[in-house]
């Protein structure tokens, strides 16, 4: 673990045991063992510190999750399952993190935070909506925000009693019983009975999650049009990064395995912009 890292992991400990306005830069730096004075080095204020903690750990399950939707092998269910697996051991290991969001930490510690955190839920939101999609399909989409909200909610309630409460859960064992509580509620939705969440009512969920996505598109597509304004750029390069803005361009329909193919024969050349380029797209992906 890097020096940043270890931070976090000292800031959101005390954060958690203390809260964030009685704790304080001096009370980091010593947990730490770093002095008072290097620990600005890395963060410029206790604000940017909790903005780095949610974006950090979140980082670290979207693209965990990210890894897991790309296994080919895995049915939709079974995604679905190992996803909440994965996200109910990282919370298991980290229970601070789970203690932050639930506690006063989330709700006043600034406005960047807020907002941050809002962003987070509006994508984990998304995320379970989109599985729920393909595991029931089309007929389930007019409800899908009502499944994906109970299906969220009764995770929440479970992560209490695990990294609160310190109860013997185990992650291998609760997802499973999440997603047969999952199928008695689409169940029972899907016999009639309407949901209350629509995408007007949601519509600011549905900006959240979309919104930064569409950002990170454009950031590769300057990336790539940046990179073919070089010279001299061999033919077959040019051809591939018009190839790949083109598949970019087409949005929720790109196909993402044409993308990554695209992307891993462009690795081969160490282009200029090309990290630039790969980070924007994994963002935009996942």
């Amino acid at each position: 673990m890097g020096r940043k890292e270890d931070i976090i992991e000292t800031a959101m400990k005390l954060f958690a045991e203390k809260g964030y306005h009685a704790t304080s830069m001096q009370e980091i730096a010593e947990r730490s063992g770093v002095a008072k004075g290097s620990i600005y080095n890395y963060f410029k204020s206790e604000e940017e510190l909790a903005v780095s903690i949610f974006r950090y750990h979140y980082e670290v399950l979207f693209r965990q999750l990210k890894q897991i939707e790309a296994d080919p092998a895995l049915t939709a269910r079974e995604r679905l399952r190992r996803q909440l697996t994965v996200q109910i051991q990282l919370f298991d290991e980290h229970k601070e993190l789970v203690q932050m969001q639930l506690g006063e930490q989330a709700v006043k510690v600034s406005h960047e935070v807020q907002h941050l955190v809002f962003r987070i839920r509006a994508h984990t939101l998304h995320w379970y909506r989109r599985a729920i999609e393909d595991i029931y399909g089309e007929q389930v989409r007019p409800v899908s925000f009502d499944c994906a909200t109970m299906l969220n909610g009764m995770l929440k309630e479970y992560l209490i009693y695990l990294a609160v409460d310190r109860k013997p859960l185990l992650p291998e064992k609760l997802a499973p019983f999440l997603l047969d509580r999952l199928d008695a509620i689409v169940a029972s939705l899907l016999d009639g009975k309407a949901g209350l969440l629509d995408e007007t009512v949601m519509a600011d969920y549905i900006a959240a999650a979309t919104q930064e996505r569409s950002q990170w598109k454009e950031r590769a597509i300057s990336c790539l049009e940046r990179m073919a304004a070089l010279r001299p750029v061999e033919d077959d390069i040019l051809r591939s990064l018009r190839l790949l803005k083109e598949e970019l361009e087409k949005g929720e329909t790109a196909r993402r395995f044409m993308v990554e193919a695209l992307l891993l024969y462009l690795a081969k050349y160490s282009l200029p912009l090309y990290n630039e380029l790969k980070e924007a797209i994994e963002r935009y992906f996942y």
